[in-house]
């Protein structure tokens, strides 16, 4: 081979080489920044919500404050963080336990991203995927489907407008919900397609709406109607894949309130704690951390059984493997039927709900805690 094409040669695998190493910061860096983004708009989230708590905060001594600060001193500092032990010192009876209690901002920002992996979460966290997903475990039944402005019937074959809304029409009364980036119950709608006027609000819903699924509405078990039937009353549990097995960290009933169709929080409902024999704890709570015993129509949450609590518990330890490569920190959502049998009605895999969990059960790990915040901040195996 001649010098000149050998120098020829040379140049193409350095040009080459150089716009592969150019790609592959390029690609580190996006990771990074968006890394980083997720983490800063969380803590930032987490602020807010405590100015917004802060009247519900209640202090504690300086000798207990030194025991906090003395059990996080191996993992980081939390001396900015003393808002969040003072609004969960409120309902915290055991203050040697307070320790334990990881304030949002940490969870959010360093916990939950520890344990998930952010990018593939959001990527799979969609409602119209689950009937992909969970094809063995029970589920609504589910009418039509928009996925990025595209109609499509259960089985995510293409059709019209009309005919999506002639699907529909034949359930008469439907639950929509938005696909992607909801919570708290919002983008939760309930039409009855029998009148007309709400079947014109149906429709345009569903034209400006990108991403939607629509399904039949579940009808519940008796005895959690009857706490309060105008909302579908759920289950929440928390579960945490590691090292090869499945922990239910908490679990919780949340249940709508004056008439409102949904039982988040957030959107008035009220939650309480489910012990390990599928029993409500004592004491209820309301998302600013407000205290109850009784439902607001009057069930009283002590000893009330939970039907379908062990079942819920069952199926989590068989699926929650299924989505470790994308995360092993996942939040589950059961309706229960009127057979008794649980309904998977949604899976956040990332950035579920804390507080309400801290609130009802205490520490969100209990023991486990000094082992999880070492694996997070000593960088050990997940």
């Amino acid at each position: 081979m001649r010098i000149s094409q050998q120098i020829r040669l040379f140049g193409d695998n350095m040009k080459n080489s150089i716009t592969a190493l150019r790609l592959s910061l390029r690609d580190s860096m996006f990771r990074l920044y968006t890394h980083n983004y997720v983490k800063i708009s969380r803590r930032r989230a987490a602020k807010r919500t405590l100015k917004q708590f802060k009247a519900r905060c209640t202090p504690f001594s300086d000798d207990l404050w030194k025991d906090i600060t003395a059990f996080w001193a191996p993992y980081r500092s939390v001396k900015k963080e003393r808002g969040w032990f003072e609004f969960y010192n409120t309902n915290c009876e055991n203050k040697d336990l307070l320790k334990y209690y990881i304030p949002d901002n940490i969870y959010y920002a360093e916990i939950d991203t520890f344990f998930t992996d952010a990018k593939r979460s959001e990527a799979l966290d969609d409602k119209n995927l689950y009937d992909l997903y969970f094809t063995d475990i029970k589920r609504p039944t589910t009418i039509i489907r928009k996925i990025d402005g595209e109609f499509l019937d259960k089985d995510y074959q293409f059709i019209t407008l009309e005919q999506a809304l002639e699907l529909c029409k034949q359930s008469k009364t439907v639950i929509s919900k938005e696909a992607l980036d909801s919570c708290g119950g919002h983008g939760v709608r309930f039409y009855d397609l029998s009148q007309p006027s709400t079947f014109e609000d149906f429709k345009t819903w569903l034209i400006k709406t990108d991403n939607i699924i629509v399904q039949e509405v579940i009808k519940q078990h008796e005895t959690l109607s009857s706490i309060h039937a105008d909302s579908i009353n759920t289950v929440r549990m928390m579960s945490l894949f590691l090292d090869g097995k499945t922990i239910i960290l908490s679990s919780l009933l949340r249940m709508g309130a004056g008439g409102s169709h949904v039982d988040n929080g957030s959107s008035g409902g009220v939650f309480c704690g489910i012990d390990e024999k599928g029993k409500l704890r004592e004491y209820g709570h309301y998302t600013d951390g407000r205290s109850c015993t009784q439902h607001p129509q009057g069930t009283v949450f002590k000893g009330f059984k939970v039907v379908g609590y062990d079942r819920c518990r069952e199926i989590i330890e068989q699926f929650a493997g299924r989505m470790f490569t994308t995360t092993r920190l996942i939040s589950w959502d059961f309706a229960i039927g009127t057979d008794g049998e649980p309904i998977l009605i949604e899976v956040n895999l990332t950035y579920g709900g804390l507080s309400t969990h801290l609130l009802s059960n205490g520490p969100l790990f209990g023991d486990l805690t000094p082992e999880i915040l070492d694996r997070v901040y000593n960088k050990h195996t997940k």
